[in-house]
């Protein structure tokens, strides 16, 4: 057991893969720890969520198989599909590591642990362990719930936030692990998923920074919008929101990422001093980003690039054995079902055999080569459903209401401003033969486009803003309302 690494798998919720410092992108974002985590090791640009919400996502990472394998491919609760002895930490524990949950989960039912033998969890121990503390029901106490994006500052001080208290609790099990045996540990913290509200000492940090403006493209008015897209804001009242407002949701954004990454400066030094950093494996990737405004769009559910790709750092353990080098920023294609066998690969666990049942690929036996020609491809059960086929060069979206087909050209135009469908057949056709591939039931051969079509009508703009299913008040005790 002494010769398997340890490992430390960190998530965040909804970060944006360009809101990483070492990604250099317009996005003011500190974030030094983990551009340290970069140099130490490997940054994938091109990491994507293949069903980007926060349960099928996790379903993914603890299982290897993507959402249209798994068949979780929206929000609805439901018992998890995987044998506790199959998902990621249940085949870490049989092999003889300590497994420890951190943080947000979000499994059904909540203390179901899937293979973990400890779990301390958001929101429900937190908040059972804030109301020790002289801010007893201060969860949300702003008044705002889990996926409002008008900005507010933390209700708690900083070290009685639900960031701070996820570290203290990973410290906490790292002070008390048994030597003789190696640790997983998933810590996964909650956000920067809305509500937006970081400390405000932490806003202040961008207080001289340059808030961009959100992205905007020639495919999103209401006349050549896809249904989904419609429909979305205006469940939102997303295209009601005031410049002003977008730009302070955006600066609360990126505090809470620094947050998260200053405290993560306390998990690394911890490790350190215990002298387990060298021989941790590190993976940091987050289950799906946020659209933060662009195309007057927010939150996730979107296989556009602000919300399908997620940052992904691998530092791998001293005694590893890789093709990488240290340092290396990797363009081919990767995705979160490769988190499963990678791991596991880390452990000496993964097999032929896996490789059969599995969607995902082992990062540390992979060739740069082999992830530059790759195809990701993802469905969400939404709105009749839709879909995504991309590489490195080409995103294709397809919406099953109303037939709608995006195509975006990566390396021309990298932030989808322009839908190029009707401009590249042959890209189209091979995108559609790469998504059928991949997921055979779309196929209609009756259709124009060989994919299955529905024409559901929307409801009316005044009828979905009238409901505003989104806009869940707090305080909540437990969370309820993401």
């Amino acid at each position: 057991m002494k010769n398997r690494p340890n490992i430390l798998f960190i998530t965040t919720d909804q970060q944006r893969w360009d809101c990483l410092g070492v990604a250099r992108s317009n996005h003011p974002v500190m974030t030094p720890h983990l551009d340290q985590l970069a140099a130490e090791g490997l940054r994938f640009d091109k990491a994507y969520s293949d069903c980007p919400i926060c349960i099928p996502a996790r379903t993914t990472i603890m299982t290897g198989r993507c959402a249209y394998h798994h068949g979780q491919s929206n929000m609805t609760v439901k018992p998890f599909p995987e044998q506790d002895h199959l998902t990621l930490p249940g085949r870490l524990r049989d092999a003889g590591y300590q497994t420890h949950a951190v943080g947000k989960m979000h499994f059904h039912p909540p203390r179901a642990r899937y293979g973990f033998d400890r779990m301390r969890l958001l929101p429900e121990d937190y908040v059972n362990w804030l109301e020790t503390t002289p801010h007893a029901g201060e969860y949300r106490g702003h008044g705002l719930g889990g996926n409002e994006i008008y900005p507010v500052f933390a209700s708690t001080p900083i070290p009685f936030t639900h960031s701070h208290w996820i570290v203290e609790e990973s410290i906490d099990f790292i002070r008390q692990l048994d030597p003789h045996h190696p640790f997983f540990m998933w810590t996964s913290f909650e956000a920067p998923h809305a509500p937006f509200d970081p400390p405000e000492s932490f806003v202040r940090l961008y207080d001289n920074a340059d808030i961009p403006e959100p992205l905007s493209g020639d495919w999103e008015d209401e006349e050549a919008a896809p249904n989904w897209v419609k429909h979305t804001r205006w469940a939102g009242k997303f295209d009601e929101l005031p410049a002003h407002v977008i730009r302070a949701a955006r600066k609360h954004y990126y505090a809470q990422i620094t947050h998260i990454d200053y405290e993560l400066g306390r998990l690394f030094g911890e490790l350190k001093s215990q002298g387990l950093y060298d021989n941790t494996l590190i993976l940091f990737t987050s289950d799906h980003g946020e659209m933060l405004g662009d195309f007057n769009l927010f939150h996730k559910s979107a296989f556009y690039e602000s919300s399908a790709h997620v940052p992904f750092l691998l530092k791998w353990h001293e005694q590893a054995n890789h093709s990488w080098t240290k340092g290396q920023l990797a363009d081919g294609a990767v995705q979160l079902a490769d988190i499963y066998p990678t791991l596991l690969d880390a452990a000496g666990l993964w097999s032929a055999q896996d490789e059969e049942s599995r969607d995902g690929v082992s990062l540390l036996q992979a060739q740069e080569s082999d992830l530059q020609d790759r195809w990701i491809c993802g469905y969400m059960n939404k709105l009749d459903g839709f879909y995504m086929a991309t590489n490195r060069k080409w995103k294709y979206i397809y919406y099953v209401n109303g037939g709608m087909e995006q195509l975006f050209h990566l390396v021309n135009d990298p932030e989808e401003r322009h839908n190029a469908a009707a401009e590249h057949p042959e890209a189209l056709a091979i995108c559609r033969r790469k998504l059928l591939e991949a997921i055979p039931e779309l196929e209609d051969s009756q259709s124009e486009t060989g994919l299955k079509r529905t024409t559901t009508p929307l409801p009316s703009k005044q009828e979905v803003k009238a409901v505003n299913g989104l806009a869940w008040r707090g305080p909540i005790r437990y969370g309820k309302g993401y």
